[in-house]
């Protein structure tokens, strides 16, 4: 089993590895959450930044937004399995994994920074000073940034893990 701790968060990435009895809709899944994670600057950072700590160019609150349907998509796609598929003493089935990824990493980061970011943004920060430049002044910025670059990194390790796992095409390779 596959434990990455980054910073304060750790995920179990293990993964049954299903070999010749991976189904369509096992594999579907796979593809629709890996979907998600390489399309989404916001969850698993630029392609040509190996650590994720690259943020230069994003709005802080637009990034969080798609954070947020991040976690809201990857919901709908732990649905999309069907219940008897899923072994009760199976804890490396995909869906378990997706919210392992939910609980472990993407609540707590949006639990602790979130409502306190946008609250500064919104409320006490000064709107003369364009918004690009504003978020910089953020006082907790670089707590916030250093545990967003942890989420980041354990997400791409995720999506890494489900094109070995899965037999996916890594779109992102052809780059």
């Amino acid at each position: 089993m596959a434990v990455v701790k980054k910073g304060s968060f750790t995920l179990n990435l293990g993964l049954v590895q299903l070999g010749a009895e991976l189904s369509d809709d096992d594999r579907q899944c796979a593809w629709e959450l890996y979907t998600e994670l390489v399309t989404r600057v916001a969850v698993t950072g630029k392609r040509d930044d190996p650590e994720c700590t690259n943020f230069d160019g994003e709005l802080y609150v637009e990034s969080l937004n798609s954070l947020y349907s991040f976690f809201k998509e990857a919901r709908l796609i732990m649905r999309k399995f069907p219940v008897g598929k899923i072994d009760p003493a199976n804890s490396e089935h995909l869906g378990v994994l997706i919210n392992r990824v939910l609980s472990d990493v993407l609540r707590p980061f949006l639990e602790k920074w979130q409502v306190d970011y946008r609250h500064w943004y919104e409320s006490l920060s000064d709107k003369d000073i364009p918004p690009i430049e504003r978020q910089q002044l953020y006082p907790k910025r670089d707590v916030f940034l250093e545990d967003w670059s942890s989420v980041r990194w354990l997400m791409r390790e995720l999506m890494i893990t489900l094109v070995k796992s899965y037999s996916l095409v890594d779109v992102d390779a052809h780059h």
